[in-house]
């Protein structure tokens, strides 16, 4: 009986032993099922998210933690030149195209009568003649060409700006007037000019007009030294964007220039002097063309403060030149011989400054509005009003000495590609 008793306590013990804890079936029936470090991978890979709660779960893999292990990290594109104006460090246009108005006023020629009473006072004087503003047409073509190995980029400009034309007339009216002279008395007008020609003095009405045109051409080799990089500014939403540098930019200009000059100044004088019982017309016309074609050298510099979409600067051109003047006066005249042919031309220096000052903005990607305040002088040409030489000296001459000034505004847009 007591050998019966140790034997069914042995079976208990065996049939209520738990299983060993390196049993994976046990486990699985105890504690479900188990995954491996590569079945874990694979889960990882497949979703982006898992719950931490779930089986086997664990926190998803951030950037950092790929960074930590190695592992290839998905980047932000970013934009290759400034995305806010388009421009940049590397990001020069090809081709730049500028058009636009040039709204000048100039000077007055240098003062010279050519009507006076019989006194010698003067009347009319050509420095009266107040040319009022023109306006005129201007475009720029530009071409990069590259950087060069001083990394500046290089640009070519084309530039055209002309086809301002002034027009100024003055006129004088005399007075009947009784005169008496050892040839006997006479009636006529209160006009006279310096020179001696029957047909100019005794006038009643006299006449002085002037008219004149400009053209401009340019061609510009372009120095830009690059600055400093484009940089990076993560954003308040967590995005980086791609910003050019703003600040104080300089650009240097070798270059060719040729100026074009063409006037036109007129006198005419009309009257009727009665002698006794007769009646003599006068009518006589001064007619000058003048002529100044130059060509040189230019060099310049240009300060721009960049403010991306908005910039504003300064420009200075300096341009030593020839001048191939001509000047071709015609004396037409009723009661003297003519016509009067007198022609002269010369080659002398010439000059002409300039200083621009600007400011542009941004409107479209590729369209930026321009306005601007010019100032000028021109040097060493020839005058159409300055060529009148009362004493009809031979042989003729042709006066290039002349300087106007020139100011006011300009106004365009620009495109870029």
């Amino acid at each position: 009986m007591k050998t019966r008793r140790i034997v069914g306590l042995l079976i208990a013990l065996f049939l209520l032993q738990p299983e060993r804890p390196g049993d994976p079936d046990a486990q699985a029936q105890q504690f479900g099922p188990s995954y491996s470090g590569e079945q874990l991978g694979a889960a990882d890979s497949s979703s982006a998210e898992i719950d931490v709660d779930s089986p086997g779960g664990g926190w998803p893999e951030g950037d950092w933690d790929h960074a930590a292990a190695g592992k290839s990290m998905t980047l932000q594109p970013t934009a290759g030149c400034c995305e806010i104006c388009g421009a940049g460090y590397d990001c020069p246009h090809l081709w730049t195209w500028y058009n636009g108005a040039k709204i000048l006023n100039r000077s007055r020629p240098r003062a010279k009568s050519v009507t006076q009473d019989i006194l010698g006072n003067s009347l009319l004087d050509i420095e009266g003649l107040n040319d009022d503003i023109a306006g005129g047409y201007e475009t720029k073509v530009t071409y990069y060409l590259g950087r060069d190995k001083e990394n500046r980029d290089e640009f070519l400009e084309f530039v055209y700006w002309g086809l301002n034309e002034w027009s100024e007339s003055q006129s004088v009216s005399g007075t009947r007037t009784n005169y008496t002279s050892d040839a006997g008395d006479f009636t006529a007008g209160s006009l006279f000019s310096p020179f001696a020609l029957t047909d100019f003095n005794f006038a009643d009405w006299q006449q002085a007009e002037y008219h004149s045109e400009i053209n401009n051409f340019e061609l510009n080799w372009w120095f830009r030294p690059r600055h400093r990089p484009d940089r990076l500014a993560l954003l308040p939403n967590g995005r980086w964007q791609r910003q050019c540098q703003t600040g104080t930019f300089w650009s240097f200009l070798l270059g060719l220039r040729g100026l074009s000059l063409d006037e036109g100044f007129t006198l005419d004088s009309r009257g009727t002097r009665v002698d006794a019982g007769a009646t003599t017309t006068l009518w006589g016309r001064q007619s000058i063309w003048s002529q100044s074609d130059t060509f040189g050298i230019q060099v310049g510099a240009e300060v721009v403060f960049r403010r991306h979409r908005f910039d504003w600067g300064a420009r200075i051109k300096a341009a030593p030149m020839l001048n191939w003047a001509e000047q071709t006066t015609r004396m037409d005249l009723l009661n003297d011989l003519s016509p009067i042919l007198r022609y002269a031309d010369d080659t002398d220096a010439a000059f002409m400054g300039e200083v621009n000052l600007f400011a542009s903005y941004q409107i479209l990607p590729r369209v930026t509005v321009f306005g601007g305040y010019d100032l000028m002088w021109l040097e060493g040409v020839a005058l159409a009003a300055e060529q009148t030489d009362f004493g009809l000296s031979a042989p003729a001459q042709v006066n290039d000495n002349g300087g106007i000034f020139f100011q006011g505004v300009s106004l365009g847009g620009q495109v870029v590609w």
